[in-house]
């Protein structure tokens, strides 16, 4: 098992060094130990359509952000030419042994993020681990997907975005591709500290 804690997260370093893990049948998940996604090869759902080949990144990323007393704090990092959120400034540690553990701590709270896939179908689990012994806080979760050949970018691409959802499921079919649904599913709970 390797782990990295916070003074090794500095962004420059962080950067470069990078995580992977499969599912058996051609498609991964990957990124660099923060998080950011630096590479077009970079996601958390590339799956095959033709198995082990024609590999689409579908989901690109989960930007998580944590909310304090009404006021929002970054769990994500993210670069573009002029900016770059502050996410990894509340990242403690980074772990991989079979899967990858990402660790953030704001203020009492504490969230571990775990990462895994299903061997042998194109399905990426993200598990989130909360413990707040102080105040009252939400998780907020924007999944950022695609619909793009991994060797492709989809710069200046207008997506047509369809979903159906039914309680905490939601099928969703991006540019008219409905012989491939890309289903998700969220399973959550409220906790409370004693």
């Amino acid at each position: 098992m390797k782990k990295f804690d916070k003074d090794e997260l500095k962004l420059e370093k962080a950067l470069r060094k990078e995580w992977l893990i499969t599912n058996g049948i051609g498609g991964y998940a990957s990124s660099t130990i923060v998080g950011c996604n630096t590479r077009k090869y970079h996601g958390l759902l590339v799956a095959p359509f033709a198995p082990p080949g024609r590999r689409k990144v579908i989901l690109s990323k989960v930007d998580e952000s944590l909310e304090i007393e009404g006021k929002i704090y970054n769990l994500y990092t993210n670069i573009s030419n002029s900016y770059i959120s502050d996410g990894y400034k509340n990242q403690e540690s980074f772990e991989k042994d079979y899967i990858p553990i990402f660790t953030y701590k704001v203020q009492d709270v504490e969230i571990k993020k775990l990462i895994c896939m299903e061997y042998g179908k194109n399905t990426v689990c993200i598990l989130y681990k909360v413990k707040n012994e102080g105040k009252k806080a939400k998780l907020i979760l924007a999944p950022i997907m695609n619909y793009r050949d991994f060797h492709q970018m989809s710069t200046n691409h207008e997506f047509t975005l369809k979903q159906t959802i039914n309680n905490n499921k939601a099928v969703i079919i991006i540019d008219n591709h409905a012989e491939n649904p890309i289903y998700t599913h969220l399973n959550a709970r409220k906790i409370y500290s004693a």
